[in-house]
């Protein structure tokens, strides 16, 4: 019975993805992409770094495939870039724990903090954005519940929990509260409205983010 089960599932996903291989063919007309999913977030990923606007005829056609059929594997253009800084923000984060692998407690923490604004304030493909795209970037890093504001509240608040597991941290209110707090300070310091001329200021964000572990 289990094998017959997993037989069908087999057939059904072999179906799927038949179907789902037809559409794309009928929506290139009949022509096989040179792309995949995956592909297609790479070549997002790295239009981003290099500083270019993210365009999605641009990167379609690039894949060859119709928009129609980049919409479906991506979603709108909002939701790709916001899964692309999600990425870099996940890259980024990596970098900063390695900065920190001999460190505990709040020392850790801090340290941890203090790389990743470091790294976000001195990556000029987001820096471009924000100025070119203002309205669209507020969007897309700080709304809550959003790819790359629940990706940075989620790695602290994972941080925190490491550390307080460990016993080397004390938490006075819990990690996703005071994770959730630390990158709404991150924001507010980092994420300035460049027509107001206000420069990123990490030591201030870093001032109040200490207030938090103390």
């Amino acid at each position: 019975m289990g094998r017959a089960i997993l037989a069908l599932m087999g057939d059904e996903a072999a179906a799927a993805r038949s179907a789902a291989y037809a559409a794309v063919l009928n929506e290139n007309n009949g022509k096989r992409p040179r792309g995949t999913p995956a592909d297609a977030f790479r070549a997002a990923v790295k239009a981003f770094e290099d500083g270019r606007r993210l365009d999605m005829g641009r990167l379609a056609s690039q894949l060859g495939i119709a928009k129609a059929t980049l919409y479906r594997w991506t979603g709108p253009r909002e939701q790709l870039i916001g899964e692309v800084l999600s990425y870099l923000s996940e890259r980024g984060w990596r970098q900063a724990l390695a900065a920190a692998t001999e460190l505990e407690g709040a020392e850790r923490v801090l340290t941890v903090a203090r790389h990743f604004l470091d790294t976000v304030v001195a990556f000029e493909p987001l820096r471009r954005f924000v100025e070119n795209e203002t309205p669209l970037a507020f969007r897309v890093l700080t709304v809550r519940g959003g790819a790359v504001e629940g990706t940075v509240s989620r790695q602290i608040a994972e941080m925190l929990e490491e550390e307080r597991k460990r016993g080397t941290l004390t938490l006075r209110a819990p990690a996703v509260d005071l994770a959730y707090a630390a990158t709404k300070v991150s924001e507010g310091f980092l994420y300035s409205d460049p027509l107001a001329n206000i420069d990123p200021d990490i030591d201030a964000a870093m001032g109040i983010i200490r207030l938090l572990y103390q």
